[in-house]
């Protein structure tokens, strides 16, 4: 059973009364408050890119940017898993998830009075519509509709400059087990505009688990770490015979947040992902207009080099 403290109960009692006293299809005003949890990062990052910063009420705690948010935004779950208690202190209006690990959450949820709205983010093309989404529901439209141009628009230029020449790439989201992304995630979009071949791109998944003979057999000769160190890669039986670990292209040391969550910064990930596929030659002239917020990644095996973003 759900238990809920007094004082919560007060506040929700007024929220009510509120409610009540407005009239009957009363419609909302454009400049209206409404207060909104977020349980996704990508979510939470959205909602304050739109100019919607004042409507968060709480977060997940896997929510880590804009910084000002894990400072002065209470947690209220975690990544799809409300805090029923914490998240009825918040007050909110309106629950935001992109996916739901308990879908019986949703009935406790509304339960409380509380709105929930399910927002896709599992491939790039989703994230303009995720923004223009939360802008309708937020009254944030216009914000919205300018952030989600320019996105779109990025994208289709990147898709524009997307090298031929592609590069057999693993991307290796866990090591034990082994997990990696497949066609139908972000992860495979992002390689690809890199200028990448996802060695899993060819499963018509998101995330699976791959066998270790399936990664030797395809040889990737870069290999793209989300946990894990290059040199403990280089260790496994086996994958000394792997292009990417006897050239040095075991890719390490990135920014988590930036290259897994599905929100604004996204395509700034692109940048990265293409150092990551340069050749030693590459590195000496490489530049590109995108790099531009100092994202640094390691290559580690088999001599140490540092690999910085040009200016």
């Amino acid at each position: 059973m759900l238990k809920v403290s007094t004082k919560t109960l007060w506040r929700w009692a007024g929220l009510w009364l509120v409610a009540l006293a407005l009239p009957p299809g009363a419609p909302a005003a454009t400049n209206e408050v409404v207060r909104v949890v977020s349980l996704a990062p990508c979510l939470t990052e959205i909602i304050c890119a739109i100019g919607a910063r004042d409507c968060l009420v709480g977060r997940s705690s896997a929510c880590h940017f804009p910084p000002e948010v894990v400072q002065h935004v209470p947690v209220a779950g975690n990544f799809g898993i409300p805090a029923l208690e914490a998240l009825a202190n918040c007050t909110p209006a309106l629950v935001v998830t992109v996916d739901l690990e308990d879908q019986n959450a949703v009935q406790a949820i509304e339960h409380l009075g509380i709105r929930h709205a399910s927002i896709p983010c599992r491939s790039l093309d989703d994230i303009p519509r995720a923004m223009r989404t939360l802008g309708a529901l937020l009254h944030r439209e216009a914000g919205a509709e300018q952030l989600a141009s320019e996105f779109a628009q990025t994208l289709a230029d990147l898709r524009k400059r997307t090298p031929v020449t592609r590069r057999r790439v693993f991307i290796e989201i866990w090591g034990d087990p082994l997990m990696t992304a497949g066609k139908k995630s972000f992860l495979n979009d992002l390689v690809e505009l890199a200028g990448g071949a996802n060695i899993a791109g060819d499963v018509a998944r998101d995330y699976f688990q791959i066998s270790t003979e399936t990664v030797l057999a395809r040889d990737p000769e870069v290999i793209i770490l989300l946990g894990g160190t290059a040199s403990a890669v280089a260790k496994r039986t086996g994958w000394q015979q792997i292009t990417a670990v006897k050239t040095g292209h075991v890719c390490g040391g990135l920014d988590g947040d930036l290259l897994e969550v599905p929100g604004p910064r996204i395509l700034e990930a692109v940048a990265v992902l293409r150092r990551c596929l340069l050749t030693a030659e590459d590195m000496e002239r490489a530049t590109h207009p995108f790099i531009d917020r100092g994202q640094r990644g390691g290559f580690i095996d088999p001599a140490p080099r540092e690999v910085s973003p040009s200016p």
